[in-house]
């Protein structure tokens, strides 16, 4: 299999959304189906081992146990996309499946982790804070 390419200089990365909505009291809603019990492992490495791109040194309320702040406040991108920390401690914490577009991309790089150059980490720095 060939090494996966960094397409983040042909187009901005996009960000993966963490949660579907939010209900009428403000919850948030996640409508995806769960991930392949075989293949959290496999992800969870994938999500965690991308580079940090923006980091706090604090940890933010987790949505799902409101009681709990041990939500990691940081980005990562591959190049493609960019998530949030709490895309996989959502994952892990609560079984909640990444937005299923974002786990395509994982399972078509085969879990592989291409490098991700300092272009293509700046430029997802831009998407997330608008600049």
């Amino acid at each position: 299999m060939s090494e996966p390419t960094n397409d983040a200089t042909a187009s901005a990365p996009r960000l993966a959304r963490v949660y579907d909505g939010r209900d009428p009291d403000g919850r948030p809603i996640a409508d995806r189906d769960p991930v392949d019990p075989a293949l959290v492992e496999a992800l969870l490495t994938y999500l965690e081992s991308a580079p940090v791109i923006l980091a706090a040194r604090s940890f933010d309320v987790d949505e799902f146990a409101p009681a709990d702040r041990d939500v990691p406040l940081n980005y990562r991108t591959d190049g493609t996309w960019i998530w949030a920390g709490s895309v996989p401690h959502y994952l892990r914490k609560h079984g909640l499946a990444p937005e299923p577009k974002l786990v395509r991309h994982i399972q078509a790089r085969d879990f592989q982790l291409g490098p991700v150059d300092q272009a293509a980490k700046d430029l997802a720095v831009s998407v997330i804070t608008g600049s």
